[in-house]
């Protein structure tokens, strides 16, 4: 069966994406607790997503999400989920976007430049 073509995307970067896609829908969303609904799952989605294809707009990234990543994406979920509280689909959801996303824009921003090496330590 041949891949679908897309225009004039090339293979490779369909490809990229799609296995983007398929990583933070499957591995990474699914770090969210067991009563978080489709508006949790549709926002976390979301900043996620964006966030990873700006890692590889901006820095060139073309080798996708790592196991360091997924795990460290899926903490990220997981810290904003609890940080959220229980009412997460209604007064926690601004609370989940925005500790979500500020926890996005640091990876993006510091623990993959070049020559990082990686989280920072303890506080």
């Amino acid at each position: 069966m041949s891949q679908p073509r897309f225009g004039r995307i090339p293979p490779n970067t369909s490809q990229l994406v799609a296995g983007i896609v398929q990583t933070i829908t499957g591995q990474v969303v699914s770090a969210l607790p067991p009563h978080a609904g489709p508006n949790t799952r549709a926002a976390a989605s979301e900043i996620i997503i964006g966030i990873v294809l700006r890692d590889w707009r901006e820095n060139e990234n073309t080798s996708g999400l790592l196991p360091d990543d997924v795990a460290d994406l899926r903490s990220f979920v997981q810290l904003a989920a609890t940080l959220a509280g229980n009412d997460l689909e209604n007064q926690g959801l601004p609370v989940f976007r925005s500790v979500l996303t500020g926890l996005m824009e640091d990876w993006l921003e510091n623990w993959n430049a070049p020559g990082d090496p990686g989280p920072p330590g303890p506080y």
